[in-house]
């Protein structure tokens, strides 16, 4: 059979950005790695707006204006698709609708626009509640807010340790300007201006798209310690290097967020202001507020309070660390599932482990049941406790789940990665019940949506010879044994 299909439709531009391109990309990364199959469905500029989108290797469908949406997009996912993902600002119920006749699921990325939606899950991570889709999507859909499912692409997860590592107040050397890839309404002109006299010896670097359309007059700006760079491909690596940052309220203010990169926020466009309200008041970057007349002058301000206080610095980069983990793509996969049904009839999810998971999590490793066939059979204590724990939510590497029955916490599920088999991504599976849970049926459901989690993965489990119980429990989930103490899962289809 063949591996699930997720198509994405989204579209980039001079005039819109790259933003609903990116988040998208975030996503399907994810989604790939897991095991899906990967198609973006785009109009004529998406492609050479975010050269980024080419060189990720999905299968890529340009839409023509002669053809019926539905129809092109039901073509492209030769006639079924498992998930439909909009992400369009000029798509909504009606559009929706039409897809239904090839879409198992349909879920929708926006941004508080008030329109309405035909889909089963929609995603605003710049609404602070679930009350603005209240009567806009229909009552069955999940509704997903909050930055926790902030989008962004896994290499800026891969640079966050490395990067909070250099938010320790240091002189500023390298700001950062990114104001959107096309930045239409020139905030890039605005920021510059700011950083005259202000920054003068401080170099700066210029993000845009080679499609900016100004981007000549942002050429001729330049000047002093001053660069332009376009089309890059490695945001994470200028994140991580530069100390400072001037930039739009759009999905790279996410990407700020999990590297720890204190920023000035600029509002360039309505749908940001949810964005920018949610860092500022949480603490994790400065207001500059609407592009404007006054903007220059606000920016200036704010810059020398920056420059001149390594300490707000150091704060800025903890709270915007600790707001966004670049783990949103994770989040909303776990949405994507649905609930197992264990043989008590009980419904079981899988949510990711929360730092406010730590008391419950060290009762559940104490247990005598759950240290006997641990490798380390050692019963923790708290302060050893605390600081795994720490260490395990801050590794993209390593997956914590707790297993929820009806809503209650009955257990844990661990993904940690592993090296490539055959090309095909690895983890090590670990599951325990808590001893009050036991026999209804929990581990078994974990281990079923932790396939369709990862359904393109190799799961091995270490299970000692005399633990009966999981030795049973795998086997029915269709574990093999490769070794008196190894067992595998393969998944049952294809990649293409």
């Amino acid at each position: 059979m063949a591996a699930p299909l997720a198509l994405f439709r989204c579209d980039a531009s001079p005039l819109i950005g790259a933003g609903h391109v990116m988040r998208c990309l975030a996503l399907a990364e994810w989604l790939r790695e897991a095991g899906w199959r990967i198609g973006f469905a785009v109009g004529k500029e998406t492609v050479p707006t975010v050269p980024t989108l080419a060189a990720s290797g999905f299968r890529l469908c340009v839409l023509s204006d002669e053809e019926p949406e539905p129809e092109a997009l039901r073509q492209q996912a030769s006639g079924r698709a498992d998930l439909l993902i909009v992400d369009h600002y000029k798509r909504n119920a009606a559009f929706e609708t039409s897809c239904r006749s090839f879409a198992n699921k349909i879920l929708v990325l926006d941004d508080a626009t008030g329109r309405d939606h035909d889909c089963d899950i929609v995603v605003d991570a710049a609404a602070s509640n679930e009350e603005c889709y209240a009567g806009h999507v229909p009552a069955h859909a999940r509704v997903l807010t909050g930055l926790a499912y902030a989008l962004v692409r896994r290499s800026f997860a891969t640079h966050r340790e490395m990067s909070l590592a250099r938010r320790d107040g240091r002189p500023v050397q390298e700001i950062l300007v990114s104001c959107g890839a096309t930045d239409p309404g020139n905030a890039t002109a605005a920021a510059l201006d700011s950083l005259d006299d202000v920054a003068d010896n401080i170099s700066s670097i210029v993000v845009l798209s080679s499609r900016a359309p100004n981007i000549d007059a942002v050429r001729k700006q330049l000047h002093g310690k001053a660069r332009l760079l376009t089309d890059v491909q490695d945001m994470a690596e200028l994140m991580t290097n530069a100390d400072l940052a001037i930039g739009a309220s759009g999905s790279t203010a996410y990407e700020r967020a999990v590297v720890g990169l204190p920023s000035i926020l600029v509002t360039v466009a309505d749908n940001q202001r949810g964005i920018a309200r949610q860092m500022t008041e949480g603490g994790a970057a400065l207001d500059g507020g609407m592009l404007d007349r006054g903007l220059v002058a606000r920016l200036r301000t704010l810059l020398a309070s920056l420059l001149s206080d390594p300490a707000l610095r150091r704060r800025l980069a903890q709270a915007a660390s600790a707001l966004v983990d670049g783990r949103g793509a994770l989040r909303i996969a776990l949405a994507i599932l649905d609930d197992e049904t264990a043989k008590d009839g009980a419904q079981v999810r899988l949510r990711m482990a929360l730092i406010e998971d730590e008391k419950w999590l060290l009762d559940l490793q104490q247990q005598p049941q759950t240290r006997r066939y641990s490798r380390n059979p050692a019963i923790p204590g708290t302060e050893e406790h605390r600081s795994w724990i720490r260490r395990t939510l801050a590794n993209p590497d390593k997956l914590l789940f707790i297993i929820e029955a009806n809503g209650v916490s009955v257990g844990t599920a661990r993904l940690d990665r592993l090296a490539d088999e055959d090309g095909l991504a690895r983890h090590d599976v670990s599951i325990a019940i808590h001893p009050d849970f036991y026999d209804r049926g929990f581990g078994l459901a974990a281990l079923r949506l932790v396939r369709a989690l990862v359904p393109g993965a190799v799961l091995d489990a270490t299970i000692f010879p005399e633990n009966r119980a999981s030795l049973a429990l795998f086997s029915s989930a269709g574990f093999i044994a490769l070794a008196p103490d190894l067992y595998r899962n393969r998944p049952n289809h294809r990649l293409s």
